[in-house]
């Protein structure tokens, strides 16, 4: 089936290619030296976080008495900063919203202040700094990332700067960034340039986080950059970069709890800096005056340099290398590129079916067929979350892990989900061999299938190749693999950035692998992270069945063997080795 020649040149015209696009590496951007007005006071904040912490030590949201109690108490400090004021009224104002979230209606509040900017006829973008509020239930702390926001308010309420500034108290950051998505769908005073989110910035002793990704397949990786300059600036130590597979892993299943996510998907960009890894909030107390200060002037320090800047990137899907940003764009090309091989080889078994004269049809409704039971399983998965059997999403969104536990509940929708395949199976069987077409041409059928759909995934949403390519990939060098231990090692290749993916998630949410398996398949069962990549999914996995079918036959019939010659080949040896000693010339024997 595979024309191997074919194969292993256009991986060559594919790596050349590669080479190439590497090329286009760029130097990442450093934020420029900012005029900012005086340093932090990290004394003035821990007081203010004291004091938030004294009479709301927890503030789940919608919760009536610690949010209406939180939200009046920073309006209240705002109002009374110098600049809060002008001649048409205050410039605090409060939005009233609610969102659902395991099955109810919360009632949440934002507060915000704007402050204008200069005053020149020259009406710039604004900039956003943003800290939420509450906390999830039975979670204490991050009262510290309020009192910055209202120490920062009050220094640059102040001092000059070009561009408008608001700060922003959100509510419902654990319930799917409900208050900041609200925010952004009411908010239309000015076009906003950035947004930096405060998070648990100080409340740690380690390095610096700058989050720079959205629940989209974009990262703000230019805000991000700058944001690391000013906190080297600062005498901190910023979190390494991640490594380039965890990078496309974020991509192809994008995963954050951070504000900067609704702000990434509307197209701003926008920067969480946190004292943690990008993950679900965590019970902290509140730093000293020290810590609390040096988080003060990093935030400080970025605001200033993006006062500067007369414009920021928009987010991207992209990545960083070697301490270099790859070219928007570039990266979907490198994808393109890493699928031509099998591109090519689906080209040319579909020359191979004209010039055979073998129609294609009954080899694609053959894949359909055996695509049948992955559909069932998947529509039962979903039926059972509408229906309350899985976590719900959170006002839209994934859920908090606490949220989303592996019950029995849980555990019987999946065992349910799994029985509708196995009855789909049996009934698809006998539908496939109906069909007629024999192995060879439902795999090369398969094989067709699967570079439209790589081609479709590409268009849409081409990090998924992330997942798939290494698939499919390994099962069409199987179709012509000799030996057992070769399809071994195809097989690990094949299954490989599933697992890696949920190592990576389970490290993000702090849990073990097997868990995070459950919560990817329950997030996306329940629609939280979209339609489109499930469908995708599911069309490209029954194609890869198909092709893998015709490797189960050849391994049945003996043409895959056990040793390094493969099974005919291992024949083919002995029988070779019997003829050369026939050959042989015997010794003479005793006189």
């Amino acid at each position: 089936m595979l024309n191997a020649r074919l194969y292993r040149t256009a991986w060559l015209v594919a790596a050349v290619a590669v080479v190439v696009a590497l090329l286009t590496l760029s130097p990442r951007p450093v934020a420029p030296q900012p005029e900012v007005p005086p340093a932090v006071d990290g004394g003035v904040a821990r007081q203010l976080a004291d004091n938030l912490q004294g009479f709301a030590p927890a503030r789940p949201p919608g919760t009536p008495l610690t949010e209406e109690r939180s939200a009046r108490w920073v309006q209240q400090r705002l109002e009374a900063l110098p600049g809060a004021t002008d001649a048409r009224g205050s410039r605090v104002r409060r939005q009233e919203f609610s969102a659902r979230a395991g099955g109810r209606m919360l009632q949440m509040v934002n507060v915000y202040l704007a402050l204008p900017g200069a005053r020149d006829g020259v009406q710039r973008p604004g900039i956003l700094v943003v800290a939420p509020r509450d906390t999830p239930p039975g979670v204490g702390g991050r009262a510290s990332s309020t009192a910055l926001l209202l120490e920062l308010a009050r220094l640059w309420s102040t001092s000059a700067h070009r561009r408008p500034l608001l700060f922003v108290s959100t509510s419902g950051s654990t319930v799917g960034n409900a208050g900041t998505r609200w925010f952004l769908s009411r908010f239309n005073d000015f076009k906003i340039e950035a947004a930096v989110v405060l998070d648990g910035i100080g409340e740690g002793d380690g390095p610096v986080h700058a989050w720079a990704g959205g629940r989209s397949s974009a990262q703000a990786l230019e805000l991000e950059a700058l944001a690391r300059t000013a906190i080297t600036r600062a005498g901190a130590r910023p979190a390494a970069v991640p490594g380039l597979w965890s990078q496309l892993l974020r991509l192809a299943v994008p995963q954050t709890f951070g504000e900067q996510g609704p702000f990434i998907a509307a197209g701003v960009p926008a920067v969480t800096l946190s004292s943690r890894p990008d993950g679900p909030p965590v019970a902290a107390a509140v730093p000293d005056a020290d810590r609390l200060g040096q988080a003060g002037n990093i935030a400080l320090g970025l605001l200033g340099a993006l006062d500067e800047v007369e414009a920021v990137a928009p987010p991207s899907a992209t990545v960083v290398l070697a301490d270099k940003d790859l070219r928007p764009g570039v990266l979907r090309i490198v994808l393109l590129l890493l699928a031509l091989p099998l591109l090519v080889a689906a080209v040319d078994a579909l020359a191979r079916l004209r010039r055979a004269g073998v129609r294609i049809s009954p080899g694609l409704r053959a894949v359909a067929w055996r695509g049948a039971p992955l559909v069932a399983g998947a529509v039962v998965l979903h039926l059972l979350a509408l229906g309350g059997m899985l976590p719900a999403t959170s006002a839209g969104a994934p859920p908090l892990p606490a949220d989303a536990p592996l019950d029995a509940l849980g555990g019987l929708a999946l065992a349910l989900a799994l029985v509708a395949g196995v009855v789909t199976f049996g009934l698809a069987r006998r539908r496939t061999r109906a069909t007629g077409a024999a192995p060879a041409s439902e795999a090369a059928s398969g094989l067709v299938a699967l570079a439209a759909l790589v081609l479709a995934a590409w268009v849409v949403s081409p990090w998924l190749l992330v997942l798939v390519l290494p698939a499919a990939h390994a099962v069409l060098v199987a179709t012509v693999a000799p030996r057992r231990w070769q399809l071994g090692a195809l097989a690990v290749a094949a299954v490989l950035p599933l697992v890696a993916l949920c190592v990576s998630v389970a490290g993000q949410l702090d849990h073990n692998p097997l868990w995070a398996a459950w919560y990817l398949v329950a997030t996306s069962a329940s629609g939280a992270r979209g339609l489109v990549p499930g469908v995708l999914l599911v069309a490209l996995a029954a194609c890869l069945w198909s092709v893998a079918a015709l490797v189960a036959l050849r391994a049945r019939k003996g043409l895959i063997g056990r040793g390094p010659f493969g099974g005919d080949g291992r024949r083919r040896r002995r029988a070779g080795g019997a003829a050369l000693r026939r050959a042989a010339p015997r010794a003479p024997g005793p006189a």
